[in-house]
């Protein structure tokens, strides 16, 4: 989810004019400068005419949007944030594989509020797969993991923002070879990305065969 309007911002005795954007967990504003405000760090957000107003580790921000009753909406998604699994689209009752992200406390105890069955390993037809990955080469899992996915179920890829063994590349490469293709970026935690890749809507992946061999891995060296 996204949101963008032009916008005045002044924080403090600083006043800017430019565009601003709200994604899942933080505001972006860009202009003559660009900052960031981390929805989780706002201090009594609240909406003032056309604008929102908050305090950010101690300084007062006003934000003026231009877009007509975009305030209102901004508030109420600032003031009621979404939990992770609101972030990554997980239903109450879907299926979930979880690989390599099992120590996460916030994605497990956010996937168990959404009363979602989870399980590892298995042919077990699953919603959505989540995949921590921290080398190229571990991307070429992810073709056998799309055999397990319902029709209309996505594969969430989880990369640390620094490594400089995996990229998001590598991630759209190993997508395009098994047919699929990344269609969301958000930021999983301060360290670490989540990108979100599904099948085609018009097609079927590539690895599917009719005589059912093995499928090539995805072109990713570690």
């Amino acid at each position: 989810m996204a949101m963008e309007s032009a916008c005045r911002l002044q924080m403090g005795k600083e006043r800017h004019e430019g565009d601003v954007r709200m994604e899942a967990d933080h505001i972006d504003f860009a202009g003559a400068t660009k900052y960031r405000f981390r929805i989780a760090e706002l201090t009594n957000p609240r909406r003032e005419a056309d604008g929102i107003r908050f305090s950010f580790h101690g300084n007062p921000v006003t934000i003026t949007l231009d877009a007509e009753g975009t305030a209102k909406t901004w508030i109420k998604y600032i003031q009621n944030p979404q939990t992770l699994a609101d972030k990554l689209g997980v239903e109450e009752g879907n299926t979930v594989r979880v690989l390599n992200l099992n120590d996460d406390d916030e994605l497990m105890g956010s996937l168990r509020d959404r009363e979602v069955k989870i399980v590892a390993e298995g042919k077990r037809r699953c919603d959505m797969v989540m995949i921590g990955v921290e080398r190229a080469a571990e991307l070429r899992q992810i073709g056998l993991l799309a055999e397990t996915l319902k029709r209309n179920g996505a594969i969430w890829v989880v990369l640390p923002k620094s490594a400089r063994t995996v990229t998001k590349a590598n991630v759209f490469a190993a997508a395009r070879e098994i047919g699929m293709k990344q269609v969301q970026m958000l930021d999983f935690t301060d360290n670490r990305a989540a990108y979100k890749i599904v099948r085609p809507t018009n097609g079927r992946s590539k690895r599917s065969s009719a005589n059912g061999s093995e499928p090539k891995a995805a072109a990713a060296k570690a």
